[in-house]
């Protein structure tokens, strides 16, 4: 895939970025939550797009690792959370649905960077195509 082509310094770049972002997650979700306004759901929206940034952040910071697997990474990541929220008492709490759209937003990210991937190297294809 196009991302195991990727040189060590932009590598590094996105291994830093997926770094950040886990972090950021992982504080986000172990502190307590503050008072907002209870929309029907729209955590699990939240929980999605975080997991899907931080899923396509990933694959390329680890481009020799298979993207079933950086998918499972990053959702066990999200189901570790889940359970230290039941476990620490932090004002919140394990839930399932949210470990679901953890889950959703890996796999989103795989399918995404997946259809990402093979559309640049088909038009590189053309493009070199072009030139001989």
């Amino acid at each position: 895939m196009l991302y195991t082509k990727f040189g060590q310094d932009l590598q590094r770049s996105f291994t830093g970025l997926a770094i950040a972002f886990a972090t950021i997650i992982l504080v986000k979700s172990l502190t307590p939550a503050l008072p907002s306004l209870s929309i029907n759901n729209v955590d699990k929206y939240i929980h999605v797009i975080a997991y899907l940034v931080l899923g396509v952040v990933t694959l390329p910071a680890l481009p020799h690792i298979r993207p079933v697997l950086v998918c499972l990474g990053v959702a066990g990541f999200g189901a570790g959370i889940e359970i230290l929220q039941g476990i620490i008492n932090t004002g919140r709490s394990a839930d399932i649905y949210d470990g679901v759209a953890n889950a959703l937003g890996a796999v989103l990210a795989v399918i995404i960077w997946i259809i990402f991937t093979r559309y640049v190297v088909k038009y590189s294809e053309i493009r070199e195509n072009k030139h001989q």
